[in-house]
């Protein structure tokens, strides 16, 4: 499974959670295999926010990503998440690393999209 966080500005393990998902300037995604940490990739965040002409969702559906770990989510970014098939989860702003180490023991808090219009049952 790939997860995606928002970081400050190099990215990777040792940044820290940008408090903001759309306007980090990089997202570092976390191959986890087997409840460990696998491959480490950080993505410029390129999307419409800076110039470019994808959202922010769209660059990690690109690489494959199905967990977000935010320590801020507006709810707009919850709803297109959502509905993109993310699962969503809590953190505070520390380093990449602890959050992901929370991650792995199952210690962050799940973020809801169940009012979101994707999830409606009408």
């Amino acid at each position: 499974m790939k997860i995606a966080i928002p970081t400050d500005s190099m990215g990777g393990l040792s940044d820290i959670v940008f408090n903001h998902f759309g306007m980090a300037p990089t997202y570092t995604v976390v191959e986890i295999i087997e409840n460990k940490i696998g491959k480490v990739e950080v993505i410029d965040n390129t999307s419409d926010h800076f110039g470019g002409s994808e959202s922010p969702v769209d660059l990690l559906v690109k690489k494959n990503v199905g967990i977000v770990i935010c320590s801020n989510l507006g709810p707009r970014a919850m709803e297109v998440l959502t509905c993109q098939g993310f699962d969503l989860f809590f953190t505070k702003r520390e380093k990449v690393q602890e959050v992901v180490d929370k991650f792995i023991r199952g210690e962050l808090e799940r973020l809801s999209g169940e009012k979101t219009s994707c999830s409606s049952t009408q």
